[in-house]
C-alpha cells in the first residue's frame, strides 16, 4: 500500500485484504480524529450495515443446498402468515427477495435503527407491520433495492432451520469460518473494541440495526474479509459451487437495469471484466457506519472495509484500490484511466425535443427542457436549493453534464461526469444515467448506465383537493412515534411537504388522490424507486399528523408544536408520543432519566445536542427559533432548570 493511501485512511477506516493480509491504521473515529493513536483496526467491531444481506443470503442458500428450501417457491410456502393488502404478494418467491425484484415498497424503518439500545419489536412485529402495504411493481418485473425482502428472508431462515437467526449465523457461518468477532446485536452488544462513531463531528454511542437480515450483522474487517474467502473458487466451506454460481449470476438481461446477483449489489464490472476478472461487491450504510465487501473469486482475493464517517461509496473506492494492488501482484492490470472528454454539439436533434416535460426520480420532480433547441436543462421543481443541471448533446448520441455556458467551445466537462440518455420501456419514457467519480488517491469508480427517472403523467385534481394540500406547502413535520434511541431523531427528524412549482396534483413526488392521501408513483426499473411510501394525513385533538405508511414513520405538524416557556420545569412523557417544543436562545440544565432522551435542533432542523452524544453534559444551549424534543417511556419525566 503506498504512503499516500496510508495517509488517506489513517484514523478513518478499518480494512483487511486476503490473502495478502494488508492491514490499515485504526478506526478511532471520523476525520477529525485522524491524529488519535491507531488500533489494530482489522480487529475493531463495527456494523457492516447492508453487507449483512450477503450473510442472510448465504444462510438461505445453505438451506437450499441441504434440500430444505426451494428458492423458486413462493414466500408463503415457508411463511403462510405472510400477507399484504396487494393480492400479488402470493407471487413473490424467495429468489425475488434476494435479487431485489419482489416489488415490495422498500423499507419499514420504524424503530429499526437504535443508538446504544436493542428491541425485539421490529423483528417480532415485521409481518404485521407490512401487512397493509401494496406492491410498487409486479413481482419479478424489475430489481429495485429493497431492505424488507431480506428481513423476510431472515424469517424464512428461522422458520426452515428451526433456529433463531443469530444462533443459525453463529453455528453455520461463523464457526465453520472461525469468525469469532461476528454476530448480531443479540450476542455482540456494547463490545469493548467497537469502532468509534461520529455524526456531524460529534461522537455518538454505537448504532445497531434491529432487523439482522437487512443490516444487523456486526463484524470486523478481518472477519469480513475471511467471510469473503468463502466465495473463492473451489472453497465449499459454506456453499456448493452451484449455490455460489447462482449468487454470482446477474439477475436481468436489460443493460439499463442494475446488476444484482443474489445478495450481491454487483456481480460484474466493466473495468474488471476487461482485465479478465469477475468481482462480487456489496456495500452498506447506516447513519454512522459503512462497509464494503469486494471479492475476486477466481483470483482468491477478498477485501473487507469498515468505516465511521464517509459512505459505502468511499469504502468501495478504497476496496477497489486495494483489489487493484492485489491483482497487480498477480500480473493483472486494471485500467483506471478517465474516459475521454465527449465531443459537444451546439444543437439537440429534433427527435429528442418531444421529450420535454416533467420527470421524477422518486426523490425530486424535474422540469426537462431544451432552451432554443441548443442544450438540455433540468430544473428541480420541489426543492429550490437544487441547482439547475445543464447538459449538452454529444457526437455519441448522449447528453453530458457541463459547467459554465452551454457553448461547445467553452463548456467545461467536470471530472465527476454524468451521461444521460432517453429510453423507452413498456410504454414509459425514462432517463438513463451513467456516472464516473473518483480521485488521484483511490482511482475511478464508474456507475453503469441505469434507469434513473421517469416522465410524469398529469394528475388533475379538484380545486378543493388541491387547496387542502396547498395549505401544507412548505410546512415542516417532525418525527413523533419513534423509540427514544431511534437514529431518526438524529439524522432525519423532520420532513417538509413541497408542491412542485407549476405542477398540480403532486406533493413531494407523490400523486395526490384526495385531501388526505398521496401515493408514490415511481415505477423506475432501478433503485431510483427504492424506499417508496404512500402518504396519509390525519388530525387528532386538533393536531395534524403525517404518516409515511410504508416506512412506518409518523410526524407531527409544526403548527401543533408549543413554545418551551420559562414556567415549564418538567416534561412528562408517554411511550410513542414525542414531546416537541419551540425554543428561544438560552441555557438550560436537564435531568434526563435512563428511560428518556432529549434532542435539540437549530432553526434549520440541524441537530445540536443529543442524549446519545458522548461527553455532551447536561447543561446545554437552546438555539433561537430552534426545536427541542423529549422522548421516553410512559411514567418518565425530564427536569429542566434555568
Amino acid at each position: 500500500m503506498n504512503k499516500l493511501m496510508r495517509r488517506a485512511i489513517a484514523g478513518a477506516v478499518s480494512l483487511m485484504v486476503l490473502p495478502a493480509a494488508v492491514m490499515s491504521y485504526g478506526a478511532e473515529g471520523g476525520p477529525e480524529a485522524a491524529s488519535n493513536k491507531p488500533h489494530q483496526s482489522s480487529e475493531v467491531q463495527s456494523s457492516v450495515a447492508s453487507v449483512s444481506k450477503v450473510f442472510v443470503t448465504v444462510a438461505a442458500m445453505q438451506l437450499a443446498d441441504r434440500g430444505k428450501l426451494d428458492i423458486d417457491q413462493p414466500v408463503t410456502e415457508y411463511l403462510p402468515e405472510f400477507r399484504l393488502a396487494d393480492p400479488r404478494y402470493s407471487q413473490i418467491t424467495v429468489r425475488m427477495l434476494m435479487d431485489h425484484s419482489s416489488g415490495l415498497m422498500g423499507s419499514y424503518y420504524h424503530d429499526s435503527m437504535l443508538f446504544d439500545s436493542r428491541s425485539p419489536l421490529p423483528h417480532d412485529g415485521f409481518l404485521e407491520n407490512i401487512s397493509g402495504e401494496r406492491l410498487k411493481a409486479d413481482p419479478g418485473e424489475y430489481g429495485a433495492y429493497c431492505n424488507d425482502g431480506f428481513n423476510l428472508l431472515e424469517l424464512i431462515v428461522e422458520r426452515v432451520s428451526g433456529q433463531d437467526y443469530t444462533e443459525y449465523l453463529e453455528q453455520n457461518i461463523c464457526q465453520p469460518l472461525g469468525l469469532d468477532q461476528t454476530g448480531t446485536p443479540r450476542n455482540i452488544f456494547q463490545a469493548k473494541e467497537q469502532m468509534r462513531v461520529f455524526l456531524n463531528n460529534r461522537e455518538y454511542a454505537p448504532e445497531y440495526v434491529m432487523n439482522y437480515g437487512d443490516g444487523g450483522v456486526i463484524s470486523t474487517a478481518r472477519d469480513l474479509s475471511r467471510f469473503g474467502s468463502a466465495f473463492f473458487k473451489g472453497n465449499t466451506e459454506l456453499l456448493s459451487e452451484n449455490a455460489k454460481r447462482e449468487m454470482a449470476t446477474r439477475r436481468s438481461e436489460d443493460p439499463y437495469e442494475e446488476g444484482f446477483g443474489l445478495g450481491w449489489d454487483i456481480v460484474s464490472s466493466e473495468a474488471y471484466e476487461k482485465a479478465g476478472v469477475q468481482i462480487l461487491s456489496k456495500g452498506g450504510d447506516l447513519i454512522t457506519q459503512h462497509a464494503e465487501l469486494l471479492v475476486a473469486p477466481d483470483q482468491m482475493i477478498s477485501v473487507g472495509v469498515t468505516s465511521s464517517g464517509g459512505s459505502s461509496t468511499t469504502d468501495t473506492q478504497l476496496a477497489m484500490a486495494l483489489m487493484d494492488i492485489a491483482l497487480e501482484e498477480q500480473g493483472i492490470k486494471v485500467d483506471r484511466s478517465r474516459p475521454e472528454k465527449k465531443e459537444l454539439l451546439g444543437s439537440v436533434p429534433e427527435k429528442y425535443l418531444q421529450y420535454e416535460g416533467v420527470y421524477t426520480d422518486a426523490a425530486n420532480i424535474w422540469q426537462l427542457s431544451f432552451p432554443e433547441g441548443r442544450y438540455m436543462e433540468l430544473s428541480c421543481l420541489n426543492d429550490k436549493m437544487e441547482p439547475d443541471i445543464i447538459l449538452m448533446y454529444t457526437t455519441e448520441d448522449s447528453f453530458v453534464r457541463i459547467l459554465g455556458k452551454p457553448d461547445p467551445e467553452t463548456a467545461i466537462q467536470p471530472q465527476e461526469s454524468e451521461i444521460i440518455r432517453f429510453a423507452e420501456r413498456n410504454g414509459r419514457i425514462y432517463l438513463t444515467k451513467a456516472s464516473v467519480t473518483g480521485d488521484e488517491i483511490f482511482g475511478l469508480l464508474s456507475f453503469p448506465e441505469t434507469y434513473y427517472a421517469q416522465q410524469l403523467e398529469e394528475n388533475p385534481v379538484s380545486p378543493e383537493v388541491q387547496a387542502a394540500w396547498d395549505k401544507r406547502d412548505g410546512k415542516h413535520y417532525y418525527a413523533y412515534g419513534e423509540n427514544m434511541a431511534s437514529v431518526i431523531y438524529s439524522e432525519a427528524p423532520s420532513m417538509i411537504l413541497n408542491i412542485p412549482q407549476g405542477v398540480k396534483g403532486y406533493i413531494n413526488g407523490h400523486k395526490i388522490t384526495d385531501k388526505d392521501h398521496a401515493v408514490s408513483v415511481a415505477h423506475i426499473p432501478s433503485s431510483s424507486s427504492r424506499d417508496q411510501s404512500d402518504l396519509r394525513m390525519f388530525t387528532e385533538n386538533g393536531r395534524e399528523f403525517l404518516v409515511m405508511e410504508d416506512m412506518g414513520i409518523t410526524y407531527i405538524s409544526e403548527d401543533a408544536i408549543p413554545d418551551l416557556t420559562d414556567d415549564i420545569s418538567q416534561v412528562k412523557l408517554t411511550t410513542g408520543c414525542a414531546a416537541w417544543y419551540n425554543t428561544q436562545r438560552g441555557m438550560i440544565t436537564l435531568d434526563i432519566p435512563e428511560n428518556a432522551a432529549v434532542y435539540i435542533y437549530d432553526k434549520r432542523d440541524k441537530l445540536t445536542f443529543s442524549s446519545y452524544m458522548k461527553r455532551s453534559g447536561n447543561t446545554v444551549a437552546l438555539p433561537e427559533q430552534g426545536k427541542i424534543v423529549f422522548v421516553g417511556e410512559t411514567g418518565s419525566q425530564v427536569g429542566i432548570w434555568r
